[in-house]
């Protein structure tokens, strides 16, 4: 008896002690670790500024180009870049206008001949070519959902948007560096510096859809496509009739052309 009772004393004093252990227990679980759209959406407004109030906008880009297309056969390398310099003022929180200036650097390399090649009356001919275009612009933009965005808490008034435009550019200068040699002896026949801009003097004309996305403090990118119109030169001319002049008339020296502009560009904007 006396065994049968210190054994069921000890069983139950196991149990009473245990008991607090168990009860003091602590559940770990692990936490949900998915962005939520809200999240995502502040992220986003937080990169693009789209809560940050701008009214002007200077913008420097850049993009690349693959230069010109062969005028030979022969092969090639072909290297190119463009830039954008310009300046975006809003005029409502809709209504834009913009001033600037385009650059295109095209560098073409050929291979040279390995036989004469009788060129128009000699054997020189052009293995290097650099060319540099100067393009002053001017536009406007309408940000078609600006102001919805702006009465519904989701943007200010500032470059973050869709829009539609139009704008009108010509080109200033258009200056021409080719290296020259004989193609009988490979020397060297001297380089060549001129410019060409009145040959590219036809204005032209683009409307265009595109966004345009601030991308932190000193970013963006922006975007547009659009159908793009040559504007004919118009030049002078003198009609004469029997033994005199009758006066001068302007007409057009080429016909209207209508190409697809698509431009893209990333840069820096303060």
């Amino acid at each position: 008896m006396i065994l049968m009772k210190t054994i069921s004393t000890t069983i139950l004093f196991l149990l009473t002690g245990f008991a607090p252990l168990h009860a003091q227990q602590t559940t770990y679980s692990q936490e949900d670790s998915t962005i939520t759209t809200s999240e995502l959406k502040r992220f986003y407004r937080y990169i693009t500024r789209a809560n940050v109030e701008e009214k002007t906008l200077f913008k420097l880009g850049f993009w690349p180009n693959a230069g010109d297309r062969d005028f030979t056969g022969r092969p090639s390398f072909r290297i190119g870049l463009n830039a954008d310099v310009s300046v975006e003022r809003k005029l409502t929180p809709s209504f834009s206008v913009m001033a600037g200036f385009d650059f295109m650097l095209r560098y073409n390399k050929y291979d040279q001949f390995a036989v004469p090649y009788y060129n128009n009356g000699t054997y020189i001919d052009t293995d290097r070519m650099f060319r540099g275009f100067v393009y002053a612009k001017v536009g406007t933009r309408f940000y078609y959902d600006m102001a919805k965005r702006i009465r519904e808490g989701k943007a200010a008034n500032n470059f973050s948007g869709n829009y539609i435009g139009i704008q009108y550019t010509r080109a200033l200068s258009v200056r021409v560096i080719e290296h020259r040699y004989d193609t009988k002896t490979g020397s060297s026949e001297g380089t060549n510096n001129y410019d060409i801009g009145g040959a590219y003097g036809a204005p032209l004309l683009s409307a265009m859809w595109g966004f345009q996305r601030r991308i932190g403090r000193r970013g963006f990118v922006d975007l547009n496509v659009g159908p793009e119109v040559t504007v004919p030169k118009r030049e002078k001319k003198h009609l004469y009739g029997p033994g005199r002049a009758l006066g001068d008339f302007y007409k057009n020296t080429y016909q209207p052309s209508l190409a697809l502009r698509v431009n893209a560009v990333i840069g820096l904007g303060w």
